[in-house]
């Protein structure tokens, strides 16, 4: 009948059409997103060539427009339908544009960063290890579909009581490091010197605190579980990595919480809430208050930080710093969101990094090679063994202080080490080893555990700050801590499930 619609018999149908339609809107998207970016760098490439703006400028443009094509083409060849957006690689891609192109490009314009050649011998570094990472990804890409399956629909008791005890563990292990003097911008000089061999367990004990908070909300989201006690933890976790998070001065501990959440949702419920699209907001609201804190904090308030009375004085008075002006009136400090985009610039720190009159000076004894094998051998067993703190060693070398870790980049590591043959060969292999792990992950549909170790192993994965040794060294520690506790929370059940019985059907992505 005319005006009627008739629904597709077939279930295969309306899955093949459900995909069509995605990847037609997911080509358009590429193509708009092309225009929108190359018309308008286009047009400021040629206002800056007839107006004598130099030939960095042009040469900066242009590497950075064929980074953006490139960009384009690999994520329209990758697709980002049944959550292809959470492949590491596409996550990398999309961060890296923000921080290396759209940010600095809004600091040009608005003349708070000066181009010259080191910024162009920065970009093209990027551009080349870039392609080299797609490259890498393309040889081995399979469609990624990252679809959740629980196992069961209700919370087993193990998962609970475990989920319980991890939280109470990391709880009371962040309490201790505030009294003692441990946590982060509030950490008294020469303590964590003083217990250096058991920091590293002491900083896994307190990241319990999150993990119960990652597991509680499978359950609680994925699960849609009943279980009153699982709701209490979420809850617990959320408050309690927030406060924690906002005391330590350290932005990510605040936000990483808030992004796992946003990540747990997005990938069990195949939908990305709206509150989620606040966190850049609040980023921006809050970043003069830490800037005033860390103040506060390196000016002597620290050793006072670890009582209520001491902390509150120091967060009071942070506060009535940034309301009352008092704070940017000197004039070395930005507004918010000047802030914000200086410190999501990662641009900025490559060509730090590149202006050093010797940057292989950074080099220490670390080795790439060894990097899987630091995080098994405990310090008492390998007295000698590297500090993988090349970031605090830059910070150094750029005037700032000890206590601060500049980002090295994984190029400009590589970059320093090896030199160009690194900046092309180690992206190559880093995109072939991320799209392998990405296919074991999508190959079936993933149960609990595999989302809990997909989660675990996100963060390190996706960075693009750490210098090599630490960014490999860290993923492979991850990866083998996330193998034991997925385990210990949901046995020896296999991280992917082919049964579709909890399976909730999607028609459609997007934001709710």
């Amino acid at each position: 009948m005319n005006g009627t619609y008739s629904a597709p018999s077939n279930p295969g149908q309306f899955a093949a059409q459900g995909r069509e339609a995605l990847k037609q809107r997911n080509t358009g998207l590429v193509t708009f997103t092309l225009l929108a970016i190359g018309i308008p760098w286009g047009i400021w490439t040629f206002v800056a060539e007839i107006s004598g703006g130099g030939s960095d400028m042009v040469a900066f443009n242009a590497a950075a427009g064929w980074y953006v094509l490139l960009a384009c083409v690999y994520l329209g060849l990758h697709g980002l339908e049944d959550m292809g957006w959470c492949s590491i690689p596409v996550i990398i891609t999309l961060r890296s544009l923000l921080s290396f192109i759209v940010l600095p490009t809004w600091r040009f314009a608005t003349g708070a960063d000066q181009m010259d050649s080191v910024y162009v011998h920065a970009m093209v570094l990027i551009l080349i290890a870039f392609v080299a990472l797609w490259t890498g990804s393309l040889i081995l890409m399979k469609r990624t579909r990252l679809n959740f399956v629980p196992r069961s629909g209700r919370s087993s008791v193990r998962v609970q009581l475990i989920c319980c005890a991890t939280f109470v563990v990391g709880l009371v292990t962040k309490f201790i490091m505030w009294r003692t003097g441990l946590l982060s911008y509030l950490s008294v000089p020469g303590v964590r010197e003083s217990i250096a061999e058991s920091m590293e367990w002491i900083v896994f004990l307190a990241n319990l605190l999150w993990l119960s908070l990652a597991v509680s909300a499978i359950e609680v989201f994925g699960k849609r579980s009943a279980s009153a006690l699982m709701k209490i933890v979420l809850v617990l976790s959320i408050a309690f990595s927030c406060i924690f998070g906002l005391v330590s001065g350290m932005k990510q501990q605040l936000f990483q919480p808030l992004i796992l959440l946003a990540a747990i949702f997005g990938i069990t419920r195949r939908r990305i809430p709206r509150s989620a699209l606040l966190l850049p907001v609040l980023l921006v609201v809050i970043y003069p208050f830490y800037n005033a804190y860390r103040e506060n904090l390196l000016m002597g308030y620290r050793y006072e930080s670890n009582t209520l009375s001491g902390l509150k004085t120091v967060v009071v008075k942070s506060f009535d710093d940034v309301i009352s002006g008092n704070y940017a009136a000197s004039g070395k400090h930005r507004s918010g969101f000047d802030s914000s985009v200086n410190r999501l610039t990662v641009l900025n720190d490559l060509h730090d990094l590149l202006s050093l009159p010797v940057p292989s000076l950074m080099n220490g004894d670390e080795k790439v090679w060894m990097a899987p094998v630091y995080p098994f051998i405990p310090r008492f067993l390998w007295e000698n063994k590297p500090l993988l703190n090349k970031g605090q060693r830059f910070s150094i070398a750029l005037g700032r202080p000890m206590t601060t870790s500049s980002s090295m980049t994984p190029v400009g590591d590589i970059y320093t080490i090896y030199g160009m043959w690194g900046v092309v060969l180690a992206p190559f292999l880093w995109g072939i080893c991320l799209q392998f792990y990405m296919n074991r992950m999508t190959r079936g549909d993933l149960s609990e555990r595999g989302l809990l170790v997909y989660l675990l192993l996100l963060v390190p994965l996706i960075n693009i700050e750490n210098d090599v040794a630490s960014l490999v060294a860290a993923a492979v520690q991850a990866g083998a801590i996330a193998v034991v506790l997925s385990w210990l929370f949901y046995g020896s059940r296999p991280a992917k499930s082919r049964s579709a019985r909890y399976s909730q059907p999607v028609a459609n992505i997007g934001v709710s």
